[in-house]
């Protein structure tokens, strides 16, 4: 057993040392980072509930690395290995899924939220499936009175997997692409028709998001601000 525990603290280092090189590698390009500012300004939290698909969990999460962050992951030995690796990079994480322990990360993840960190879900994982948000995402930012936001962070040169998400590994020195979509406001007090009706405004602005970037990749990028590992409102101007 011992010697199983040494081999997935390992494994974890690992992980850490490849996703370290390949985050110093990224140039990160920003835009719409209005939207963000306007997220914060009318969540009752102070910080939004930045949502994005499964398939770009990796450059999302790296996107706000050394940022007040919390994030929740499956209480898989995959799960172990997001959270050490997060964890080095000043991220919490919330440990659970729907599968197993979906309460106590709830729960755990609004304790975040109220103690001054932004969260970040995966509004179709743990399983998917693909592109169709789950209602947790809006649940939590319903009970924490939190703007739900939009996020995609996709590299312009990435690997693409079989997996059920079809996820994106962006390749090593590449640009990643953050864009902020317009901020969704969650009532305190919703039903599930509501909630529903949420759950597919966000899927829609998920999908223009995806949408925005195939055309830019057409026509060409336009000028963002660039920043790294600092707040949005603290960024530095450059082509």
């Amino acid at each position: 057993m011992k010697s199983q525990t040494l081999k997935q603290q390992a494994i974890c280092w690992i992980a850490y040392l490849f996703t370290r090189l390949f985050h110093a590698s990224y140039r990160y390009r920003w835009y719409d980072l209005e939207n963000y500012e306007a997220a914060c300004a009318s969540s009752q939290s102070g910080h939004p509930v930045i949502a994005c698909w499964h398939q770009n969990a990796l450059p999302s999460v790296l996107a706000h690395a050394h940022r007040r962050l919390g994030i929740v992951v499956s209480r898989s030995f995959d799960g172990e290995i997001i959270s050490s690796v997060a964890a080095r990079f000043g991220i919490a994480s919330a440990r659970g899924s729907s599968h197993r322990g979906g309460l106590e990360a709830l729960r755990d993840i609004i304790k975040l939220i109220k103690s001054g960190h932004e969260a970040g879900i995966t509004v179709d994982g743990p399983t998917g499936p693909l592109h169709k948000v789950k209602p947790g995402v809006i649940s939590i930012a319903s009970l924490t009175g939190s703007t739900v936001l939009p996020f995609l962070a996709v590299g312009l040169r990435s690997w693409h997997f079989s997996s059920w998400d079809k996820f994106r590994l962006p390749k090593p020195f590449t640009r990643i692409i953050c864009i902020y979509g317009t901020p969704i406001p969650v009532a305190r007090r919703i039903d599930k028709d509501e909630q529903a009706r949420l759950a597919f405004q966000l899927e829609e602005a998920l999908m223009m998001l995806e949408q925005k970037v195939s055309t830019w990749r057409a026509q060409g990028l336009p000028y963002a601000a660039v920043h790294r590992g600092l707040r949005p409102s603290v960024r530095e101007k450059n082509v």
